[in-house]
Order: C-alpha cells, then sequence, then structure tokens
C-alpha cells in the first residue's frame, strides 16, 4: 500500500499494472484490498488503482465540521486521480463505491472517460421512482443496523446487516479474526449508512451521465439493489446493463474473473464509442 495526503489527511491506496488509468472504489465496511483479485487480472494491460475511501481501510476518518457524504468521497478520489494519473479514467464503483463514482462523474466530468457501476447504493432513488415498498426495505435495514450500534449491540448489528446482505447465517460462519475487522469498522460504517440514506443523487443527475456507462447486478442479489440498477439502466443514457450470473451483492470478491472481463470489454466498446 501507497499513502498521499489529500485535504491535509492521509488516504491509501494500491497501484499495480501500466497503461489507461482504472480507478476501483470499494463497498462500504471493505477498503480497496476487495479489488485485488480484480486488479491483478487488469493490470497487463491498465494502471489500476483502489484507494481506500474515508474512514476505511488505511485511510484516516472523515473529521470535516459536517457529516460525511459521497460528495466529500468524491474529493478524495478526484485528488487521487489528479495525483496519479496523467489523463482521465476509467472509474469502478462497487456499492457505496458505486454511488462515489456518480458523484465524481457529476462533479468532475472531465476526469472521467466511461463508468462501470456495480449496484451502486442510491437508495433515495427507489423513493424518486416510487418504489417505496423497496426503499423502506432498505431503510429498515440501515436503521436497524444504526439503532443496534448506538445501543452498543454491535455483533446483532453487524449481523443483521450481513445476513440481509449475504444471506441467512453469514455472521454465524465468520471466525472471530473477520468478526474483529468488522466491529472495528463500526463507525466509518455508521457514516456510510447515513451517507447512503442522504444521497443526493437524483433522476435528472443520471440523464447528466453523458458517458459509456456499463451498469452490472449480481442474478442472486437482493430486490431493492436489482431495481435500483434497473432504475440506472432505464435513465442513464445510452447505457449498456449485464447481470452477473450465481452473483450476489459482493461480486467483486466472488466474481473477479467476470468483472475483470466485463470491465475490459466496456472499455474497449466504450472508447471506440467515444
Amino acid at each position: 500500500m501507497a499513502e498521499l495526503s489529500i485535504e491535509g489527511r492521509r488516504v491509501f491506496y494500491f497501484e499495480c499494472g501500466s497503461g489507461a488509468p482504472v480507478v476501483l472504489l470499494h463497498a462500504g465496511a471493505g477498503s480497496g484490498k476487495q479489488w485485488l483479485k480484480t486488479a491483478r487480472l487488469l493490470e497487463t494491460r491498465f494502471q489500476v488503482i483502489a484507494p481506500d475511501l474515508w474512514g476505511f481501510g488505511g485511510t484516516e476518518k472523515w473529521s470535516g465540521e459536517h457529516e460525511l457524504t459521497h460528495d466529500d468521497q468524491a474529493l478524495l478520489v478526484v485528488g487521487v486521480i489528479e495525483h496519479l494519473c496523467k489523463e482521465p479514467v476509467h472509474i469502478v464503483g462497487h456499492s457505496y463505491g458505486g454511488a462515489t463514482a456518480v458523484r465524481v462523474i457529476l462533479q468532475k466530468r472531465e476526469l472521467v472517460r466511461t463508468a462501470v457501476l456495480i449496484e451502486p447504493i442510491l437508495t433515495p432513488l427507489l423513493a424518486f421512482a416510487g418504489e417505496e415498498s423497496l426503499f423502506r426495505e432498505y431503510f429498515d435495514m440501515a436503521q436497524g443496523f444504526l439503532g443496534d450500534v448506538a445501543a452498543g449491540k454491535l455483533d446483532e448489528g453487524w449481523r443483521g446487516f450481513l445476513d440481509y446482505r449475504n444471506g441467512p447465517g453469514t455472521w454465524e460462519a465468520l471466525s472471530e479474526a473477520p468478526r474483529e475487522r468488522f466491529r472495528e469498522a463500526t463507525e466509518s460504517t455508521v457514516a456510510a449508512f447515513r451517507s447512503n440514506l442522504n444521497n443526493p443523487t437524483s433522476i435528472k443527475d443520471l440523464e447528466q451521465l453523458s458517458l459509456p456507462t456499463l451498469v452490472m447486478c449480481g442474478e442472486k442479489t437482493t430486490v431493492p439493489d436489482r431495481r435500483l440498477t434497473e432504475i440506472l439502466r432505464d435513465y442513464i443514457p445510452h447505457c449498456r446493463y449485464e447481470i452477473i450470473p450465481g452473483a450476489e451483492h459482493m461480486s467483486p470478491l466472488s466474481h473477479p474473473a467476470f468483472i475483470a472481463e466485463a470491465v475490459e470489454r466496456h472499455i474497449n466498446v466504450g472508447t471506440v464509442q467515444k
């Protein structure tokens, strides 16, 4: 891992390969390391950069005067791009990182050539699109986590979150070491949930994403996540859409080869179109 300073705070990232720059943005409660397998499959053709977002991995926690937002995370990513990349990048965002990728594009369109969005957590779009029951499903899960943490019941909170994301029994199947890593990420995950629920991205914003975009969705993901990807598919101009066979929400961990191939294919097609 390497580090640089953004906004006077340490930001960690890993980098490998050479060629056109590809920036990989991780899910909440994770770090850039979630992309290690995907990065190794891309590094023969691309400069691959995977930063740890504010409060995750080795990067310092957000300490601004206001509550952390995806726009704050986007400023971190913009700083990484401006420090490390000599040309506009191809951006790949998963889950929490997917929501941040959208804010990067809206803030600094000139820095991004193509985008791959893998089940980005843009939960308020469900409400904007009239999917109130699906919005409530995610909202209730998030509030359950936040409530358990506030009551000091960390294990209960993580059990509810991980079992929702990856199926019943996920938490119970973990050994103590990964459980402790999740507990250590609690504070940053609370901030992530709050930023998810307050994400300002609108339907009108989606219509402004005028760049080659691929939206991906796991075949076995949750209904709210599937519906969100369909909303993106329908409103982002000239969007391509792909299902990841057999995958749940954490597809970069379970299906790195499929994702690497899709990313490379999309970059090749998007670069020609551009």
